[in-house]
């Protein structure tokens, strides 16, 4: 019996063949590019841990340090307090004002320039040291500083009586809405009253030689002081503009204006009314001449319309007959919001000024407070 040869398989002719489905080989990836510092290289340069020997390949694990720790000259290590001493953006002075876009876009730049302060004079710190703790090196630099921290006390001083009246005024500006009555004096008194703080109050006092905790109270309450400045010009000019507005909501206008009208013409089903609101400079006020045209709005244009005395009440095109609406009634129908939003823009400045307190019953020091804690912290400047 002649043995059968088993066939030779040619694995290289195989292997060069596409496969089926069952036998489908699937792609090989490409390796990935290892990452530098990874397989041999050398590693990235950064900063070795604290107190490794030098040429040691070990390094922290986790992001780098921001810069190395710089040793406070009298003890203490400074850089990793820099943070602190920025000047924060708290709750209290990025609460949202609604008055005016100039009015937002001024305190974004006073935020701006105490920032660029605060950042400053960290580095100073940085270098110099701070006036508490540890023997000093430079008894002049530090005397400088505790005579500016003097000089602050009472620039602060000052701008708390001012704030302090502000709040005072606020008060009765929201009794005087409440009882219906129009604050009249209100606008001009913020027009005389000035809070006499600002970043520039903070050069030449060597305040990179204060503690951080005090140069972020300071950074703080000066920030918010120059927001508030600016927000009570927009609450002055807020009263100014809408001064005749809030005295036909609060009915208090001897003489109101008569400011809209309703013109009817014919409709598909009878007679349709339309309101439409007088032209500014043809409103007139009820107890004088009543004039016999006047010039309202259709939606699209100013036209001119004959106040309605007698005869058909419908127009038509080429006539517009206009009956005017008793502003009192239709205050009463259709009360404005003018009240409203004044009267919510008190009691939001009177908020920042004294603080507020969460649904969970969390304290949110106002600029009142800030400025005690500010003045405490500059008292005790010196005497650590």
């Amino acid at each position: 019996m002649v043995d059968q040869k088993k066939p030779k398989i040619d694995l290289k002719a195989r292997l060069a063949k596409p496969q089926g489905p069952a036998g489908a080989v699937a792609p090989v990836a490409p390796m990935p590019m290892m990452p530098q510092g990874v397989g041999g290289s050398r590693p990235p340069p950064g900063p070795a841990l604290v107190g490794q020997p030098m040429g040691s390949s070990v390094r922290p694990v986790g992001p780098p340090f921001q810069g190395a720790p710089v040793g406070d000259p009298f003890g203490g290590p400074v850089a990793a307090q820099l943070a602190s001493m920025r000047p924060v953006a708290a709750a209290p002075t990025t609460i949202k004002v609604e008055l005016d876009d100039a009015m937002v876009r001024a305190q974004s730049r006073s935020g701006k320039k105490v920032a660029m302060v605060a950042i400053f004079t960290a580095g100073v710190g940085a270098a110099l040291g701070f006036v508490w703790g540890g023997q000093v090196a430079d008894q002049k630099g530090v005397t400088r500083a505790i005579e500016g921290a003097q000089d602050l006390t009472g620039d602060i001083d000052k701008s708390q009586v001012k704030i302090k009246e502000l709040n005072d005024k606020i008060g009765d500006a929201i009794k005087s809405l409440k009882e219906k009555k129009y604050p009249e004096a209100f606008a001009n008194d913020l027009g005389g009253l000035s809070i006499p703080f600002g970043s520039d109050k903070l050069a030449g006092k060597n305040i990179g030689r204060f503690d951080p905790k005090t140069l972020q109270l300071l950074f703080k309450y000066t920030n918010q002081v120059e927001a508030l400045n600016d927000r009570k010009d927009g609450l002055k000019n807020l009263f100014i503009g809408q001064k005749q507005a809030v005295l036909e909501a609060l009915g208090a206008s001897d003489n109101p204006k008569v400011g809209y009208a309703v013109y009817v013409q014919k409709g598909p089903k009878g007679p349709v009314g339309f309101l439409a609101p007088v032209n500014p400079a043809d409103r007139f006020g009820v107890k004088d001449a009543w004039p016999p045209k006047l010039k309202i709005s259709n939606g699209r244009d100013l036209v001119d319309a004959d106040r309605y005395n007698q005869g058909d009440v419908i127009g038509s095109e080429k006539k517009m007959v206009a009956v005017t609406l008793d502003p009192e009634a239709l205050n009463a129908s259709f009360p404005t919001d003018v009240l409203l939003r004044i009267t919510g823009e008190l009691v939001k400045t009177g908020a920042i000024l004294t603080g507020t307190t969460t649904a969970t019953g969390d304290e949110e020091a106002g600029i009142i407070k800030n400025g005690d804690m500010v003045l405490t912290a500059l008292r005790n400047i010196g005497k650590r």
